[in-house]
């Protein structure tokens, strides 16, 4: 059974919309290196485990997104919009992690995963919905 392909401009709008997430999840990748390396030192090693979290993380969102089988552009829009308010509080939550909570680098962690996995499940989803 074959479905009828999806309008140019729903694609394009689907295309910009992952293109501009996912440039987004750098940016918070790198938001979130930088104030490691700024609040406990190390760049280097900061930059490398929140790259390698970050990384990891999207292997597995792509390994997830093969358990989404139903209403996947519902799906697509609500992994975005989780994107952009985890990825958007972000800077705020782990400057108030780092003052007020032993746990810094769980949260660090943590945030990194999230955004990560959500990016990873973005493309297989585009796909399958196109």
């Amino acid at each position: 059974m074959h479905s009828r392909p999806a309008p140019a401009g729903f694609r394009r709008v689907l295309f910009l919309s992952a293109f501009f997430i996912a440039t987004c999840g750098l940016v918070y990748e790198l938001v979130a290196g930088a104030m490691a390396s700024y609040l406990l030192g190390d760049s280097v090693t900061w930059f490398s485990l929140v790259i390698g979290t970050y990384l990891s993380a999207m292997g597995v969102g792509s390994y997830l997104s093969r358990f989404l089988d139903r209403g996947l552009l519902a799906r697509f829009v609500e992994i975005e919009v989780a994107v952009a308010l985890i990825g958007g509080l972000e800077a705020p939550i782990l400057f108030a992690g780092f003052v007020y909570s032993p746990g810094f680098k769980a949260l660090l962690f943590i945030q990194v995963f999230a955004i990560g996995t959500l990016v990873g499940l973005e493309l297989p989803l585009l796909i399958r919905i196109l």
